[in-house]
């Protein structure tokens, strides 16, 4: 086994990692659940408090997802051993950004949407502040939940791709790159 694949990313960036996509895995099925009670006109006390909980989580989850990005750009990320080839490489990489990049897309987007929608209501009472420059107009609103939709399904397909991809180097390829966000991996 190359055992260069089993130093890991720092101890809060791989924590992080694990926070976020323990969130991720709560947020989805709350987001999915909580439209279809609304498609049904079920506007009762379960629906509102899993409207609160999504808000919550998804803005805590952006605010995790900028800490990783910040962590990211300010430490180099671990050296995939040499059985991993070039192509695998690059997909892994754009999958990991393209990650990134729709935890914000689909966070702001959620923030947009209540504060143009007027739900800013979080758990415990606490309201979000307004996303700045965005309008109070429920119809734009509308417009972009469903953008937020679309892409937490997109969502959806990356991280199967990226669990699967993981597992593969955990379960067959046995090549350390799984250990880079365990948490037991040493630092790098």
């Amino acid at each position: 086994m190359d055992t260069r694949g089993t130093l890991g990313f720092s101890a809060t960036q791989r924590w992080l990692h694990w926070i976020v996509a323990m969130l991720v895995l709560i947020l989805l099925p709350i987001g999915f659940w909580m439209v279809d009670r609304a498609e049904a006109n079920i506007w009762d006390g379960l629906t509102g408090t899993l409207y609160a909980s999504h808000k919550t989580f998804g803005f805590i989850v952006l605010w995790l997802v900028i800490w990783r990005l910040i962590l990211r750009a300010t430490n180099t990320a671990p050296d995939y051993p040499d059985s991993v080839s070039v192509p695998v490489r690059k997909l892994a990489k754009t999958t990991q950004w393209l990650l990134y990049s729709l935890l914000v897309a689909i966070a702001l987007l959620g923030w947009a949407g209540v504060t143009a929608f007027g739900a800013l209501n979080i758990l415990f009472g606490i309201n979000l502040p307004a996303m700045p420059g965005i309008p109070a107009d429920k119809e734009f609103a509308k417009e972009i939940f469903a953008i937020h939709g679309w892409l937490a399904v997109a969502l959806c397909v990356l991280l199967f791709l990226h669990v699967a991809g993981a597992l593969k180097h955990r379960l067959v390829d046995h090549d350390g790159v799984f250990n880079h966000m365990s948490l037991t991996a040493r630092d790098k």
